[in-house]
């Protein structure tokens, strides 16, 4: 089914071509998963105001809407610098704000404004992506609308809409696999910064592009192979960057990291049985319904992987792997459900399995009520993205 090496890159007719037509692909589900998402909000805001309950974090998360959660501090970042946003505003990474920031500079575009556009472009630049790069892999148009409609209809792809830089690391990271798998080593070094500078686990492309880089290497001259090098160092130049930054403007070179790893955040290591089988018994009791839901999640991930390893080249099989590994080491899985959608092989392997169109529309269906509740349990603050 998945070609194990790609051949030359397409001329650029060709390209310009395949781009247009991924493009149109992505368009539909691009506008339904915002029209479930935009419902969603209408109706928390609807809640919060006609049937007004007690929960103040729902009120503050049905007003902020789209700029709610991590949103805020992106917003803070690019609007006042991690100076003036706070010491542990710094885990989050700086290419988002950047790019907010230099949109915001035009006139009549706010901050809140080029947030949006810039989460919503890139989630439409994602969505056609990963069709061009299903195209590539398979010569399959059909298999590749599905992948577009997975991605974008991802039960927690409501946070591709928000002021998250989750669009912005799908771009990047599916850019990179598509120039590795065309053997554009160059153009992977660019997009493998990129990621590093998006978000941490941006890093993690390192794997597969050892994997691609590594592909009959011994063919390759000699005087060719630093590009194949660039572009497995490229994600952890990107995040070493902003590490370094980090050391001159804070004194402390790991401070991202550490932010990130606090215990009022992602917190340190622990065992993923001990922490899969803890929800798994609250799921049973029905006992902390938002974080027991974590449980099947993982168990279902894991089954996903494993079609991965089985149905498509081990860089796949690879980066999903080593992303469910570090997830799955947190002491709690808030946010799980986002990383399974950020790393992009997941949504491939649910292409895969929902070959036969009564199951594809029906695995739809499903996933869409689920994009619905799981973006509406987040605008009334009962579930953190």
């Amino acid at each position: 089914m998945v070609r194990e090496g790609s051949g030359p890159p397409p001329s650029a007719d060709r390209w310009r071509v395949t781009s247009i037509r991924s493009a149109r692909a992505a368009l539909w589900p691009f506008v339904v998963s915002r029209a479930i998402v935009l419902g969603a909000l209408l109706l928390a805001r609807f809640v919060v105001t006609e049937v007004r309950p007690r929960s103040g974090a729902a009120i503050v998360a049905a007003h902020a809407g789209l700029l709610g959660w991590d949103a805020n501090w992106y917003r803070r970042i690019a609007a006042l610098g991690y100076g003036r946003a706070g010491r542990t505003s710094v885990r989050f990474f700086p290419l988002y704000p950047l790019l907010t920031r230099a949109l915001s500079a035009l006139p009549g575009i706010s901050t809140d404004a080029a947030l949006l556009v810039i989460a919503n472009v890139s989630g439409f630049v994602a969505v056609a992506l990963i069709h061009r790069l299903v195209v590539v892999e398979t010569d399959d148009e059909e298999m590749a609308s599905r992948a577009a409609w997975w991605l974008a209809m991802f039960p927690t792809a409501f946070v591709l809409s928000m002021g998250y830089a989750d669009s912005l690391l799908l771009v990047t990271s599916l850019a990179m696999f598509l120039a590795l798998r065309s053997r554009h080593f160059a153009l992977a070094a660019i997009a493998g910064v990129l990621a590093g500078l998006s978000r941490p686990v941006g890093l993690l492309l390192a794997l597969p592009a050892v994997i691609e880089a590594g592909r009959r290497l011994g063919q390759i001259p000699l005087r060719r192979r630093w590009v194949r090098a660039a572009a497995v160092a490229s994600a952890p130049v990107g995040t070493a960057c902003y590490l370094a930054w980090s050391k001159a403007h804070d004194g402390s070179f790991f401070l991202p990291l550490s932010a990130q790893v606090s215990s009022q955040n992602r917190g340190g290591l622990a065992d993923p049985i001990v922490t899969v089988a803890r929800d798994l018994r609250d799921l049973v009791h029905g006992e902390h319904l938002g974080t027991s839901l974590h449980a099947p999640w993982a168990l279902f991930l894991v089954a996903l992987v494993i079609v991965l390893f089985r149905r498509w080249p081990v860089s796949y099989g690879a980066y999903a792997a080593l992303t469910l590994a570090i997830t799955l080491t947190a002491p709690n899985l808030t946010s799980f459900e986002r990383y399974a959608l950020d790393c992009f092989p997941f949504a491939l392997a649910l292409t895969t399995l929902t070959k036969r169109p009564q199951v594809c529309w029906s695995a739809f269906a499903v996933s869409g009520a689920l994009l619905a509740g799981y973006a509406l349990l987040a605008f009334l603050g009962a579930y953190i993205p």
